[in-house]
């Protein structure tokens, strides 16, 4: 299919992305970079809070209640900004040169990454084939075939008993674009996929940079360059897992640090209220995105709380009591949100990978998760350090003990002997490496960004190149035209290539592997066709037959690998072809509604199949199905017993 077919997804992504979020900052007074920042992180909270509220006014999930909600925050917005708010906090300044430098800074990564994806994807229709994206596509489908987004209900998918909470903020959004658009789950998926890697993301991180150092023209479009320059984040999350939902959160997690850092620093920071009114209103999207995205926010603002806290000690009288009150409610905060946030024991079952020095060593050469080294990074990364250690200033420190934490929570992830400890502070992201390595980017991208700047300042006041600094004051975009091509040139090589290259690997469709073959995606893609719109299929999962629900939209009896089965399923897959005019498989297909079956082919690079579907192999010689349609070795089946054929 050709990639036109996808732009009226992207343009749906982009308005449900921005739009929301663009009109409640406004009424906010929040202006230009700021404005466009934090709209992503705002938007995904009115979908994530509308999602949360729908079923309990009985409104089924759509367009229609992220519309609602965002209409009366915008007028809570409009009265808050008018009684409340100062405008004078959010205003800001720019002129013709800062505007070029942040739309290079936000053009060249949105191309870099788009450019890698669009490669690796091959096919706007195309899926990436892992574990996880069972779940992730089909509950796409789930949502739009319940009409509830909410995280309090999609784990009912898998689970009949129902699962206390699911983060559900991708699938809400994936499934509005897919009502809106037209497009099937997996080109909105893969539409979604593309905006916020390319477009949110930057925006993000050029934010951050901009505001925890100042917005320097060159040091803007390093922010940008290096953006696209880590392939821990945004790339890593979308072949490993794939973990969409925190692929999400973690791309607006900039925003949500920015304003704690608005909030929490030191010294006279006026109507410090309209902070704290933004920070509560993008925690929710973050949440519900998924609650290791807001961990995540959490451990990497922990600076922004300790020099609060230290601000106040030295402060005689009510603000030191005020600091410890602080720091006891952080703390009592930090306990609590452990507790909620971290999954059972039983889920934490992610093995260390390394050696402490082989970690330490990742993380100096910027190979976390065993990603080739990236040796331009190492270097601004150790400028950076240097020029904190040598001339530090409060927003240089907070800086590098943001790529400090981050840098020992991934060593502590994947190479910590002692479970305690990793359980303690891992723990929120199941003790699993690429969690961790993802928000890592985030961590230290300020400090190489720092190291940059700090870098081709010194450069420009070396003697030999004042000529050359006079030139580029008289043409600046020339210089910026320098800095960008040299670190693309410097950060675009073997690590992000291998990035690349893993992405295309999950979403490569071939005879054998990684799960389905062409012949496989063939015959799913017209199963709307051949199967009735109220029949049931089943199918070994593990060979990718569960793909069919999220792809064609029939519904399947295995919606994911990892489920809790019901005796009915159970028998079905256990003893149809051999049982299947049995009492026992006769009620199940009655209850389920299961009218066919698919088969596919067990071959391929999937991870083993632990679960037992004896009752669906051998299905050419069963007397209790006839074959329906067949493309290759790929095969749909109708069951003709218990009356069914009839």
């Amino acid at each position: 299919m050709s990639w036109v077919s996808i732009l009226p997804a992207l343009i749906v992504t982009g308005a449900l992305l921005f739009l929301p979020g663009l009109l409640l900052g406004f009424l906010l007074r929040l202006r230009g970079m700021r404005l466009l920042a934090l709209a992503p992180a705002l938007s995904v909270s009115l979908v994530a809070v509308a999602a949360l509220a729908a079923p309990f006014v009985g409104i089924r999930w759509s367009i229609l209640p992220v519309l609602i909600l965002t209409a009366v925050a915008s007028v809570a917005a409009y009265f808050w900004s008018k009684h409340v708010g100062k405008p004078a906090l959010l205003r800001q300044s720019s002129n013709a040169r800062q505007l070029v430098a942040v739309i290079v800074s936000i053009v060249v990564p949105a191309l870099l990454i788009a450019f890698v994806l669009v490669r690796s994807m091959h096919d706007p229709e195309f899926f990436s084939q892992r574990y996880d994206n069972f779940f992730h596509l089909n509950a796409v489908q789930y949502v739009l075939d319940t009409g509830n987004a909410s995280p309090l209900w999609l784990g009912s998918m898998t689970s009949p008993a129902g699962v206390p909470f699911y983060p559900s903020g991708w699938h809400a959004m994936v499934s509005i674009i897919v009502a809106l658009s037209g497009a099937s789950v997996p080109l909105a998926s893969n539409a979604m996929i593309i905006v916020v890697a390319a477009v949110v993301w930057p925006i993000g991180a050029v934010f951050l940079v901009r505001e925890l150092l100042g917005r320097n023209q060159i040091l803007t479009v390093i922010a940008g360059a290096l953006a696209a320059a880590f392939p821990a984040f945004p790339f890593l999350l979308l072949h490993y897992g794939v973990l969409y939902p925190l692929f999400l959160g973690l791309a607006v997690a900039p925003a949500a640090i920015v304003v704690a850092w608005w909030l929490l620093r030191p010294g006279r920071v006026p109507r410090r209220q309209d902070w704290a009114l933004l920070l509560v209103l993008v925690v929710p999207g973050l949440g519900v995105a998924h609650p290791g995205a807001l961990m995540a926010v959490v451990a990497l603002t922990v600076p922004f709380v300790l020099a609060r806290l230290l601000h106040q000690m030295r402060t005689p009288g009510r603000p030191r009591l005020i600091g410890i009150g602080l720091l006891v409610a952080y703390a009592a905060a930090g306990v609590v949100l452990l507790q909620v946030v971290r999954p059972p024991a039983s889920q934490i079952y992610w093995p260390i990978i390394n050696t402490v020095p082989d970690s330490i060593g990742e993380v100096v050469a910027a190979s976390v998760y065993g990603y080739p080294s990236s040796l331009g990074i190492t270097a601004l990364m150790i400028i950076g350090a240097y020029s904190v250690i040598r001339r530090g200033t409060y927003a240089r420190w907070s800086i590098l003990a943001m790529a400090v934490i981050s840098a020992v929570l991934y060593i502590i992830v994947s190479a910590s002997p002692y479970e305690t400890l990793r359980f303690w502070f891992t723990a929120p992201w199941y003790n699993n490496p690429p969690r961790i390595a993802a928000f890592w980017a985030i961590g230290v991208l300020p400090l190489a960004a720092l190291g940059g700047i700090v870098l081709v300042t010194w450069l420009l006041r070396q003697r030999l190149l004042v000529p050359v600094r006079r030139f580029f004051e008289r043409l600046p975009i020339v210089l910026i035209a320098i800095v960008v091509i040299a670190l693309v040139g410097v950060t675009q090589n073997a690590a992000i290539r291998q990035a690349a290259a893993d992405i295309e690997f999950t979403y490569e469709l071939r005879p054998g592997g990684p799960i389905l073959s062409p012949d496989e995606l063939d015959l799913m893609e017209d199963l709307a066709e051949l199967v009735p719109e109220d029949a049931v299929i089943a199918g070994d999962p593990w060979t990718g037959a569960s793909f069919a629900y999220g792809v064609s939209g029939r519904r399947v009896l295995m919606p994911h690998l990892l489920m809790d089965l019901t005796d009915d399923a159970e028998a079905i897959n256990t003893m149809l072809s051999t049982e299947g005019d049995s009492p026992e498989v006769c009620a199940a297909l009655e209850d389920t509604g299961v009218g066919y079956v698919l088969d596919f082919s067990a071959d391929g690079d999937f991870q083993e199949n632990d679960g037992d579907y004896s009752g669906l192999d051998d299905l050419d010689s069963s007397p209790y199905v006839e074959l329906v349609e067949q493309r290759g070795d790929a095969k749909l089946f109708k069951i003709v017993s218990c009356g069914l054929g009839s």
